[in-house]
């Protein structure tokens, strides 16, 4: 039985163990099959860096709160963050990247962190 490249279907030869032709048949397989894998993930890391430079455009303008709906305006979207802190009786406070805040009463109130 004749052995065939898993990616164009060209014969192998060599190794018993080879799967693909050259690096380029390799290379190709493993992109079409990690790439739909990876889909949410380069999604979400695409919405964190937006909301990054929407926070530092704020942040270096020298505005340390902002209403929620302008940020949202901006193209801001608040369900996406790199981490939460919530200590008890308190506000959930916020990070996305070097960033922090905490909403409240509408307006997101923002600080970087050192």
């Amino acid at each position: 039985m004749e052995r065939r490249c898993a990616e164009c279907g060209a014969p192998l030869t060599g190794r018993p163990d080879k799967r693909f032709c050259c690096d380029d048949c390799r290379t190709a397989f493993h992109n079409r099959r990690y790439h739909d894998a990876g889909k949410g993930a380069v999604e979400v890391n695409r919405i964190l860096r937006l909301n990054r430079r929407i926070l530092a455009a704020v942040h270096s303008s020298g505005i340390r709160s902002i209403p929620l709906s302008d940020s949202r305006m901006r193209g801001y979207d608040p369900r996406y963050f790199t981490a939460m802190e919530k200590a008890p009786l308190r506000r959930p406070v916020y990070h996305c990247y070097e960033y922090s805040f905490i909403i409240r009463s509408g307006r997101l109130y923002l600080r970087q962190i050192s």
